[in-house]
C-alpha cells in the first residue's frame, strides 16, 4: 500500500545553506572556518554540497517509495531548470508534488505532479494545509486541520512545543533530522495535540 510523505527545504546545490543552518556535512576544515568566521568570505566546497546533496536526496529514496506519493514545501533546490531536473530524476518516487518557495523557479513546475503556492488535501479524512511558509491561521483550522510548513529550518520548534493545541508542523529537513515526514508518523505527532485542540474547542461551546 502506498504511503504519503512530506518535505520542505531541501536546498539541493546550494553551498551557504549548510554553514548557515549548521547542516552536518561539513568538512572538518570547513568546520573550523565556520567557528572562526561563520560569514567570512570562505566558499563551502564542490565536495561538500555533493556529500550534503547525495545525503538527503539517498535519505529520501531509502524511506520512500516508488509508488509513494510526497509532497516537497518548498526551496527543492538552487540553479536552473537543467539543474533542477537532475536532482528531480534522482528521487526514485514517480508521485511527488511541489509546494513553491522562495528560492524556486517557475520553470521547476513541469518536473513535478502537482503544483500550488498553498492549499488543501485530504488524506485519510484528515484535511492538511500545505504553505511553504509557517501560518498562525489557516483553511480550517478551526474544524481540525493540520498545516504543515517549512522556510524557517526548525526555529519555530520551540514555540509550536509550547503551544500544545497548535496542529501545524516544519517539515523541512533542518526540523525533521533530515528525514521526510510520513503521513503515519505525522499523525503520531498530532495525536495528544489533537486531544487537546478539541478539548479546547469544546470548552468554547460550553
Amino acid at each position: 500500500m502506498s504511503e504519503l510523505w512530506f518535505t520542505a527545504d531541501l536546498h539541493l546545490g546550494h553551498a551557504n545553506i549548510i554553514p548557515y543552518c549548521k547542516r552536518p556535512f561539513l568538512s572538518t576544515r570547513e568546520k573550523e572556518l565556520a567557528k572562526e568566521d561563520p560569514r567570512g568570505n570562505w566558499k563551502v566546497s564542490n565536495e561538500t554540497v555533493e556529500r550534503h546533496d547525495n545525503a538527503l536526496i539517498e535519505t529520501i529514496n531509502e524511506r520512500v517509495g516508488e509508488q509513494d506519493t510526497l509532497w516537497i514545501l518548498g526551496d527543492f533546490c538552487l540553479g536552473p531548470h537543467e539543474k533542477a531536473a537532475a536532482y528531480r530524476e534522482r528521487i526514485a518516487c514517480r508521485n511527488v508534488n511541489f509546494v513553491r518557495g522562495n528560492h524556486d523557479l517557475p520553470s521547476y513546475d513541469d518536473l513535478f505532479i502537482r503544483v500550488m503556492d498553498q492549499g488543501m488535501i485530504k488524506h485519510a479524512k484528515q484535511k492538511i494545509w500545505l504553505n511553504h511558509y509557517p501560518m498562525r491561521s489557516w483553511d480550517k483550522a478551526f474544524h481540525g486541520a493540520w498545516h504543515l510548513y517549512g522556510h524557517v529550518h526548525g526555529r519555530l520548534m520551540q514555540e509550536d512545543t509550547e503551544n500544545p493545541r497548535l496542529l501545524a508542523r516544519d517539515v523541512g529537513v533542518d526540523a525533521t533530522n533530515y528525514l521526510p515526514l510520513s503521513f503515519a508518523e505525522l499523525a503520531d505527532y498530532m495525536a495528544p495535540r489533537e486531544d487537546a485542540f478539541w478539548e479546547w474547542r469544546e470548552a468554547l461551546d460550553r
